[in-house]
């Protein structure tokens, strides 16, 4: 009659058929991990979570550059929309650092108009020009607007 039919299974068999299944369950497993993990850094979910606080200036578009009697001055008005304290210690228009201010402290929901009197030679402006405006915070974040000279 022939050959007989094998009618159980090797154990030898069934581990060699699940070691790949289970590797390939691990990988996506540690692939699952590393991508929430990454994705809940970008997001901030972990600064949150371990009370690092985020730091988040709002410039309000009310933001003026004016010359007066020879002299610039640059106001905005800024609140602090993050979850800790904020000190502005410089700001740069039209990338010269031509901040004579100082220092402007924001607790979180603070709003507070920061004035510079900016008497630097070498930031001479141009009515009717648009130019970039960076607010330096003591954490060493930089918050960015624009202002019309006039």
């Amino acid at each position: 009659m022939g050959r007989k039919m094998p009618t159980r299974i090797s154990m030898k068999r069934v581990k060699k058929g699940l070691e790949p299944l289970i590797a390939a369950i691990v990988l996506i497993a540690i692939t699952l991990i590393v991508a929430i993990a990454v994705a809940a850094w970008v997001t901030g979910l972990f600064a949150s979570i371990t009370g690092a606080g985020v730091e988040k200036l709002y410039i309000y578009p009310n933001t003026t550059l004016k010359r007066i009697a020879g002299v610039w001055y640059f106001n905005a008005t800024v609140t602090n929309v993050g979850t800790i304290n904020s000190t502005i210690v410089g700001v740069t228009v039209g990338f010269s650092y031509c901040s004579n201010s100082t220092n402007v402290a924001l607790g979180p929901g603070d709003t507070r108009l920061v004035n510079v009197t900016i008497s630097a030679p070498s930031c001479n402006y141009i009515n009717g020009t648009t130019y970039q405006v960076q607010i330096i915070t003591q954490a060493g974040n930089t918050f960015y607007t624009v202002v019309v000279a006039g």
